[in-house]
């Protein structure tokens, strides 16, 4: 074998096993051919400060990967919370948006859509065709494509042209639902496939306000003001309007606000919005250092410490107040509806950044009053939580179950002060008395009993004073 080929098998060899020609290697290379391959030498360092200059300017000229331009504002339930109530989660009827969009019982009214679609077309006044009306809508919301798919936290994995359809089609439901609710319309059309079946408009409603079934708002407020005659909107009112007054109709408190200057993401966030829109909820500086974030007893404890419930004639349901010894609560009542406002509202609170979480206080507060069903007993005899609520076990369970998952600091919670004035008051030793000798009945007879034995000790010496005094 020539000197040649010898170098040349070693030189094969070095880049099939991926050597460095380095250190040993080398030495090896040299002691088997008798030639020493060539050793690559380092740039100069002016070379290597401007190749790094390069690629760093091209970095800072690129957009960061793995950050929305915008953040998303339609999320899933937080795994944290999924299973509380697997009806307040899911849509039990009707699909908005991609998330459970083909599951089998949303699949009737799916096929109800492009007759909502039909009938919400109609309402234009303007000298156009069904189709040209339906193209020029369609043209609409295709430019609202990629914004729209932004607004989800996770990826739609849908074709443009079936996104822009469903987004289309659930829109102008929603709109066209919201109309017919408020009487725009003929509602009594034995026909019509929801009026024909009353019985399904508080789940619809229900639906509507699930975290996982909402479209964007921009899109609704979009197809709404293209399609309905503006001498219409000013005789109905807002978007909003609408979709506050068709709340009301299954919120138990009715405690929502119409407003036109709420801005809002979607149906659930409007929702949110104006349940917490009254804001004299203040958040206090720490003077008080709680040994616990579950600083406040049950109702049970709290009434054997003398302390009163009254429900709260307040605008707001998230309004408690603390005024020794009285604690009011705005009644409610805790039904399927109220059960999954709950859920998905704290949900929505713990997707947020950086907010106030208003719910989640109420909902942990209320977690903290109520233990066991006694407690739900008595709150209920108290008008706290209504007569048309659920059983008293069903209400226990929902509030602990979400109470125990969601994460509290009390000392970011609006409610501190209500937390820190009842923590005191239990403690105090008027408290401690109450219930110590008057929690029960019989603890009352006993304490009645030994004032009365003091009474008569009291007056038996008096006596026997007087009569000394008289012998006299």
């Amino acid at each position: 074998m020539s000197r040649h080929t010898t170098v040349e098998i070693v030189e094969q060899n070095d880049a099939a096993v991926g050597t460095d020609t380095n250190g040993t290697n080398v030495e090896e290379q040299f002691e088997t051919t008798g030639i020493r391959p060539s050793v690559p030498r380092d740039p100069p360092p002016h070379d290597t400060v401007d190749r790094c200059f390069d690629q760093l300017n091209r970095l800072l000229r690129e957009k960061p990967r793995g950050f929305p331009a915008k953040p998303c504002t339609i999320f899933r339930i937080p795994q944290l919370l999924r299973g509380i109530n697997p009806k307040a989660e899911e849509p039990e009827i009707v699909s908005i948006g991609p998330y459970h969009r083909g599951r089998p019982q949303v699949l009737e009214f799916e096929r109800l859509k492009p007759l909502f679609l039909k009938r919400f077309l109609r309402r234009t006044k303007e000298d156009l065709r069904e189709g040209e009306d339906l193209k020029e809508l369609t043209a609409l919301v295709a430019k609202m494509e990629s914004s729209a798919r932004a607004c989800y936290s996770e990826h739609v994995n849908m074709t443009s042209c079936d996104f822009v359809e469903m987004m289309l089609l659930d829109g102008c439901f929603v709109a066209e639902f919201l109309l017919r609710i408020s009487g725009s319309s003929d509602a009594t059309d034995e026909h019509d496939p929801i009026f024909a079946r009353p019985q399904t408009i508080p789940i619809l409603i229900g639906d509507l306000l699930k975290l996982e079934n909402q479209i964007p708002f921009s899109l609704l407020q979009l197809v709404f003001t293209r399609v309905v005659p503006s001498d219409l909107r000013r005789e109905i009112g807002s978007l909003a309007t609408l979709a506050l007054k068709l709340f009301n109709q299954a919120c138990p408190t009715a405690l929502l606000k119409p407003s036109d200057d709420l801005e809002c993401e979607h149906l659930l966030a409007l929702f949110y919005s104006s349940l917490s829109s009254i804001r004299q909820v203040h958040r206090k500086s720490r003077k008080k250092v709680w040994p616990s974030a579950q600083s406040v007893p049950c109702v049970t404890e709290l009434r054997s410490s003398g302390i009163k419930f009254k429900p709260g004639k307040a605008e707001s349901l998230l309004e408690i107040s603390f005024h020794k010894p009285v604690l009011q609560i705005p009644n409610i009542t805790i039904n399927d509806f109220m059960a999954t406002v709950l859920i998905n509202c704290v949900s929505l609170e713990q997707c947020w950044e950086n907010t106030s979480k208003y719910m989640t206080d109420y909902v942990f507060f209320m977690h903290c009053l109520i233990n066991q069903p006694k407690d739900v007993s008595l709150l209920r005899s108290d008008g706290i939580i209504t007569l048309f609520s659920h059983d008293d076990q069903y209400v226990a369970d929902l509030f602990d179950k979400l109470g125990k998952r969601i994460p509290f600091n009390v000392h970011d919670s609006f409610l501190s002060r209500q937390f820190m004035e009842l923590e005191l008051y239990y403690r105090s030793n008027w408290a401690n008395m109450m219930r110590t000798y008057f929690s029960s009945p019989w603890s009352l007879i006993s304490a009645f009993s030994a004032f009365l034995v003091i009474v008569l000790a009291i007056i038996q010496t008096v006596i026997a004073v007087l009569t000394y005094r008289f012998h006299r």
